[in-house]
């Protein structure tokens, strides 16, 4: 029997149009069913996948290691912060789901170290002449509420609240407390461990980054999540902010670089914190909570994600 390549080729046709059939079916009329991941920053198509596991980890951005992410007036989580602030960065989500939208309020209320009372304000005590007002003492005068804002001397008493604004200021009520940047000490970084069967090799894709402030500088004494960010849009950002964004080498100034270099270099430290499984727990849930063992076993699962690759193609 002869080899026909016609006859071959249009067998392939025939079982491709079989496939993509096959794979339509169940879909609406002019639905179609992707093969990139929306919010992957290179999307690696879905039939050049091998292997798929989604990671969490947990990166401190106070250990040295990651002290170039925590540069003095230039940390990460304020870089983030004022970009929220200033409408650079619109997407803000609750999850790492990244279905659930933020508004901008909200972001600026979950900051709120302390809750305020927004009830109707205490009366204060009517202005007098001669007292010897303090820093903080807060007066009612010509139906307005001022606060002091500093120790008055003896010739500073008796000055009316309206007329010198060094002195006093309008009180505008209680301020909730804020976190600092430097309060917001820990990102959760999401990212698919990806085996790409056409280039032979394993990549990490990050999805999403997580703010967090750790248990030590939190009200309750536990972790609190701040808010979620798709790490497109924070890539976007760095990119297009290349004065703000800035990883310092801490060896070396001239070898700084890109926020968003530094995430592809993987410059950052931190613990495999969570890998996916059908009850959505942790590592050390697995482990009675003991951190000792939960740190043994987050290394020893990054032993395998590593060893992995190696493996497959060694066959």
């Amino acid at each position: 029997m002869r080899f026909s390549f016609k006859k071959f080729a249009i067998l392939l046709v025939i079982v491709g149009l079989t496939g993509s059939a096959m794979a339509q079916e169940g879909l609406s009329e002019g639905e179609t069913v992707s093969q990139y991941n929306p919010n992957s920053v290179n999307p690696i198509p879905k039939y050049e996948q091998l292997y798929k596991q989604r990671v969490w980890t947990r990166v401190d951005l106070e250990q040295k290691l990651n002290k170039g992410f925590f540069a003095k007036n230039n940390e990460f989580t304020k870089i983030i912060m004022d970009a929220v602030m200033a409408d650079q960065i619109q997407n803000v989500y609750w999850e790492d789901s990244l279905t659930r939208k933020m508004t901008k309020a909200e972001f600026a209320e979950r900051l709120n170290k302390t809750e305020v009372d927004n009830s109707e304000p205490e009366a204060q005590p009517l202005y007098e002449v001669d007292y010897p007002y303090f820093e903080g003492d807060i007066v009612e005068y010509n139906g307005g509420n001022y606060i002091c804002k500093k120790d008055l001397n003896d010739n500073e008493i008796g000055i009316a609240p309206t007329s010198d604004p060094n002195l006093w200021e309008v009180y505008g009520g209680e301020v909730a407390e804020k976190y600092f940047a430097t309060d917001i000490a820990i990102m959760e970084i999401m990212e698919d461990i990806i085996l790409d069967k056409r280039r032979a090799r394993q990549y990490r894709d990050i999805q999403s980054v997580k703010l967090i402030v750790p248990g030590k500088y939190s009200n309750d004494g536990a972790n609190y999540y701040i808010a979620t960010f798709a790490y497109k849009d924070l890539e976007r950002f760095f990119r297009e902010h290349p004065d703000k964004a800035v990883w310092y080498n801490q060896q070396n100034s001239a070898e700084n670089r890109n926020l968003g270099d530094a995430f592809l270099l993987r410059l950052f430290h931190g613990e495999l914190y969570k890998i996916e499984n059908p009850d959505n727990l942790p590592i050390a849930s697995y482990y009675g909570g003991s951190a000792k063992q939960g740190l043994m076993a987050s290394q020893w699962e990054e032993m395998k994600i590593l060893e992995r690759e190696h493996n497959l193609w060694s066959y």
